[in-house]
């Protein structure tokens, strides 16, 4: 029991701790921790920086920007660029020693990401809801086709399973496009006409690693495209083998140049002008046949 004239002694002390502590957390070097914590648990061919690293209430990360980019690759030709994440880990999961669930939100190319990670157990879980990005804004699609993009895309994506074993993952996937044209666009060197889509949608359902694609559907001025098929997951995700079927028909507004184009597709003719495609390959090096 603390007598009368030790209590005021024991409030200063408990005072005196309260302030270092405070002084220590708004003082500690959070960004060069946290960016050493990253590159030691780097296993992707990629670079993640962080920069601005604050700590808030109730202790939550706050960093001005996260930029991934290619080892070696112009800073500037980044593949993702987020602003003013806020990380917000389990006060709970910190008393027994881990951050999970954590709660994550960021600014996206004029949209946002909001996700909650669960990264424990081999039964890791992510939520997360993209909503509209805006596509003029971000460099990555270069890689595809050099051109002019625009439009907004939504996008939401449920998984569980071990991360380390794409083969035991599940969950489903949705992505929803508005507005998206390409224009002035090329394809390893080759001039491709423009093309404009009023709306986009893709979705499907993982299981045991394997993506089951049950929509594909794409209504544009020039070209409207359906689909269906399967992805199956691997690491790097760009290793990801395609088994795609597309049917890809000209509208009345195609050019004639599109509709020689779409002509010398590999693949089999239908119906209107219409061109069923395959695709197989890789998500980074498709191939159509």
């Amino acid at each position: 029991m603390v007598s009368g004239a030790g209590a005021p002694a024991m409030g200063f002390v408990a005072y005196t701790v309260a302030l270092f502590l405070l002084f220590l957390l708004w003082t500690f070097p959070h960004e060069a921790m946290l960016q050493r914590a990253i590159d030691r648990a780097q296993q992707e061919p990629v670079r993640i920086e962080v920069r601005h690293v604050t700590i808030g209430w109730p202790l939550a990360y706050r960093i001005g920007e996260v930029r991934i980019t290619a080892p070696g690759t112009d800073p500037s030709a980044s593949l993702l660029v987020a602003q003013q994440l806020r990380v917000a880990p389990s006060l709970l999961g910190l008393l027994r020693g881990s951050p999970y669930p954590a709660g994550l939100h960021a600014e996206l190319y004029g949209g946002s990401l909001t996700a909650n990670v669960d990264l424990r157990t081999n039964d890791a879980r992510v939520d997360a809801t993209l909503t509209d990005l805006d596509l003029a804004r971000y460099s990555g699609l270069g890689s595809m086709a050099e051109g002019a993009w625009r439009g907004r895309v939504s996008a939401q994506i449920g998984v569980h399973g071990d991360r380390r074993k794409p083969a035991r993952v599940d969950g489903t996937v949705s992505l929803r496009g508005a507005s998206l044209a390409v224009e002035s666009a090329k394809v390893r060197g080759i001039a491709i006409p423009d093309l404009h889509f009023s709306d986009i949608r893709v979705g499907g359902t993982i299981k045991s690693g394997r993506l089951e694609v049950t929509e594909i559907l794409a209504d544009g001025q020039e070209l409207a495209v359906r689909g269906m098929g399967s992805i199956v997951l691997r690491t790097p995700l760009a290793a990801s083998t395609l088994a795609l079927d597309l049917t890809i028909t000209p509208t009345a507004a195609a050019s004639d140049g599109l509709r020689l184009a779409l002509a010398l597709l590999p693949g089999s003719s239908d119906e209107g002008g219409a061109r069923t495609v395959r695709l197989g390959g890789t998500l980074g090096q498709p191939r159509a046949r």
